[in-house]
């Protein structure tokens, strides 16, 4: 329980306020009294603020996007700035884009929300549109990617805001396709501002760049407790009762192994192999795989839910699925895979 003035990120707080296991919220005393009643949980004081001073003065405008390392406080300062520029009397949306650590929408979804309120983490937002992506690293899957984060800042600016946020992943360093990334996502969309946290960028002209710092209470998740969070975040996009529904293999689009084999293209078959083996033109996939397929739910081009492929039936041409809602016209794969029982994902489908 929260009492008194006290504030997350710029947003006035006060009652139960919920934090998940491996989260952390950073709650401040604004001039007067705030105390907390902390259960199942731990708390740890410090002096001054935890938000970095440089973040106090920055002001945006139009589309800005977020970058940053892994674990180095992104959500946080889109959350930061999504509050400064609401209760500055600015529309805002937020497009989650950290498709392996999403906060608005499950794994493999680029989600967005348009606020007119503060609010103390984005996974309180309601993900008022989304677009089905399929992997947890856009380094798996970059052109669908930027299609995603397109879509949604154009769906974004249906709805006449002032500013547009842009939380992105982590994958910034390596062989520097992270950077790439970056320099593809602004030019798709038009970004006026990057926001970036510790990562030393050359863009084109016409781009503010603004660079920030870290803070200094974030903490590095080891990759059990990433998994973690994104199963929550799936149990709470499919935990509704799901329907039992067959959909025909030409409703199924987005992994071109799986229509290779329903087309019986020849590049691919399924094959009882425990592990993918190439015989000269033609690659054996093994059968585990076509199951348990992760996909979203299309009608009329939008995302309306979501489901699972537990099997396909290529002989009577339809896939039988779990779903969130049975109206639908599409259904969208990529290459995740969930267990519908423990709503955990599993093994995905690889990269062939």
């Amino acid at each position: 329980m929260v009492n008194g003035q006290c504030e997350v990120l710029g947003c006035p707080v006060s009652g139960s306020l919920n934090v998940e296991r491996f989260r952390a919220l950073p709650i401040f005393a604004r001039g007067g009294s705030c105390t907390l009643s902390v259960n199942g949980g731990s708390v740890r004081y410090v002096d001054g603020s935890t938000i970095p001073s440089d973040w106090d003065g920055i002001s945006l405008e139009g589309i800005a996007l977020i970058v940053g390392d892994i674990d180095s406080g992104k959500t946080t300062l889109t959350t930061y700035l999504l509050n400064k520029h609401v209760v500055g009397g600015l529309s805002t949306c937020v497009v989650d884009a950290d498709v392996g650590q999403s906060s608005i929408g499950p794994p493999g979804v680029i989600g967005l929300s348009c606020v007119g309120l503060p609010i103390p983490t984005l996974e309180d937002l309601h993900m008022m549109g989304g677009f089905f992506v399929g992997c947890n690293s856009p380094s798996q899957c970059v052109g669908r990617f930027i299609s995603g984060v397109s879509a949604m800042v154009r769906e974004a600016f249906s709805r006449t805001p002032g500013l547009v946020l842009i939380d992105m992943p982590g994958w910034v360093g390596g062989d520097g396709g992270g950077i790439e990334l970056i320099r593809n996502v602004v030019d798709a969309v038009g970004v006026d501002y990057v926001v970036s946290i510790g990562i030393n960028l050359h863009l084109r002209s016409g781009v503010k760049v603004i660079n920030v710092s870290r803070p200094k209470y974030v903490r590095p998740r080891a990759p059990d407790e990433r998994r973690f969070l994104r199963n929550q975040a799936l149990r709470r996009y499919l935990s509704n009762e799901l329907v039992s529904v067959n959909i025909g293999l030409d409703r199924l689009i987005g992994n071109s192994v799986i229509e290779c084999v329903v087309n019986n293209c020849g590049h691919y078959v399924i094959d009882n192999v425990t592990e993918v083996a190439r015989h000269g033109g033609v690659v054996k996939v093994p059968s585990r795989l076509f199951s348990n397929i992760f996909i979203g739910l299309l009608r009329k081009g939008f995302l309306v839910g979501f489901g699972v492929i537990k099997e396909f039936n290529l002989k009577e041409g339809i896939a039988n699925a779990l779903v969130t809602t049975d109206y639908f016209e599409e259904a969208v794969m990529g290459r995740l895979r969930v267990d519908p029982e423990k709503l955990e994902e599993i093994e995905p489908f690889p990269l062939l």
